[in-house]
């Protein structure tokens, strides 16, 4: 079996009482232990499954808000959760206490998953959302848990106040309101009866183990860092399914052990949100004019994860208007100078971001493979699936096979078990040649 599968090595497990005076390796208590990430949550979770031979629970005590430091050796690399990104104890669950016995579930979450609910956005934002975006997580949510390559450049100003909401809502609000700064082509034609919304918008705000990331849908499915300026491609994981787990060989840990599609193609849903063609009417309130826009997804994307050369869709219904929005647009708040900021396209940005972000989510796929704690939530990872035929072929699917964002990711770590849980999203379908990957 695979080293990665097999070997559960931990160093330590460490739980720290409220009051720092008193540290337990509870180690040879630990059953099993789960971690998770999102792309559509803020904060990074685990679960750790405990069972003792004393009242550890009362002990302590654990009562909420523990730190807990995490070490496990894998086959690549230390999984290290310690110090600014240890996790701490927000809810303790299935406890049963027994004579000879106790077994419970500690929840852990990262801090600021917990500040979140004690900080409050009060103050006025204003200037780009790449800038409010940074401003929040240093003085709202105070945390250095972020790198600033990871909160990508907007191109858009966005004028607001806080109004008392927590860092974590304001963070994720502002996701659809984002253009990418690198959008070519990106605005609108103008107003009246004949505008034409250009580009994409849509931003995305995550947790993984790298920190806190503020991310596109453009950079996400793209394969080298237009967040960055860079040419450079990111690294991506090469996974291939086979029936056959061959012991002591490297190979094995990027073989897909099992995999289950989710959610493929649904036109109907597609049509009823307005995915491929919308038009949306805005009416602004300060000059008295209604401006129309009609948005078409197959002629903006531009960036996308399947080899295909546009958005499979019949030109009946690609082209044709299934969703009628009505919107006030919004200027954002006062400049401090008490004059009104300038006409947003916030509103047509709204539309960009609907369609971008259904797309996203066409594909999904639940897959399970050795534990790869390098992989994270926002990475592109690359699955050849065999194509079915009568015969024992092993020749890939070139259409299901191809680029997958990981939208979901699970660590679990067990005695004689460590794998990795993916579930994979796409926009589109096809098989992108070796010399792409």
């Amino acid at each position: 079996m695979s080293q990665s599968v097999a070997a559960f090595k931990p160093n330590y497990f460490i739980i720290q009482s409220l009051d720092g005076n008193k540290k337990i390796d509870i180690t040879n208590s630990l059953l099993f232990f789960d971690y998770f990430e999102d792309i559509l949550s803020p904060c990074v979770t685990a679960t750790a499954q405990i069972v003792n031979s004393t009242s550890l629970f009362n002990l302590l005590p654990i009562r909420g808000g523990e730190k807990v430091s995490i070490s496990v050796d894998t086959a690549f690399g230390e999984f290290l959760f310690d110090g600014d990104n240890a996790f701490y104890v927000y809810k303790v669950s299935n406890l049963d206490a027994q004579k000879s016995s106790e077994m419970f579930t500690l929840h852990l979450v990262s801090r600021e998953g917990l500040t979140n609910d004690t900080a409050r956005c009060q103050r006025k934002y204003t200037g780009n959302i790449q800038t409010t975006i940074t401003k929040i997580l240093k003085d709202d949510l105070k945390t250095k848990k972020f790198k600033i390559e990871n909160i990508e450049a907007t191109s858009n100003d966005y004028s607001f106040i806080g109004n008392n909401r927590k860092p974590f809502h304001t963070l994720t609000w502002l996701g659809p309101k984002a253009v990418p700064a690198n959008g070519q082509n990106s605005g609108t034609s103008g107003g009246d009866n004949n505008g034409v919304a250009k580009g994409t918008a849509g931003f995305l705000f995550y947790e993984n183990k790298d920190g806190f990331n503020f991310r596109s849908i453009d950079s996400l499915v793209s394969s080298t860092q237009i967040q960055n300026n860079s040419s450079d491609k990111e690294s991506i994981y090469n996974y291939q399914y086979t029936p056959i787990i061959e012991s002591n060989n490297v190979e094995t840990n990027f073989r897909i052990l099992n995999y289950k599609y989710e959610k493929n193609i649904d036109l109907m849903k597609a049509l009823r949100v307005g995915m491929y063609a919308n038009r949306t009417y805005y009416f602004d309130l300060y000059s008295n004019t209604l401006d129309i826009y009609k948005y078409t997804l197959k002629d903006q994307v531009k960036n996308k994860l399947g080899a295909s050369e546009s958005i499979a869709v019949s030109d009946e219904f690609g082209d044709s208007v299934s969703r009628i929005m009505v919107k006030v647009s919004d200027r954002g708040n006062l400049n401090n100078d008490g004059s009104v900021s300038g006409k947003s396209r916030s509103g047509a940005d709204m539309s960009m971001s609907y369609s971008r972000y259904n797309l996203l989510f066409t594909q999904a796929l639940n897959m399970v493979i050795p534990c790869n704690i390098r992989l994270k939530v926002g990475d592109i990872i690359n699955a050849q699936f065999p194509k079915i035929t009568r015969s024992d072929n092993k020749e890939a699917d070139d259409e299901q096979s191809g680029k997958y964002l990981i939208k979901e990711l699970r660590h679990h770590f067990e005695g004689n078990q460590m794998v990795t849980s993916v579930k994979l999203i796409r926009d589109s379908y096809g098989l992108y040649g070796p010399e792409n990957i």
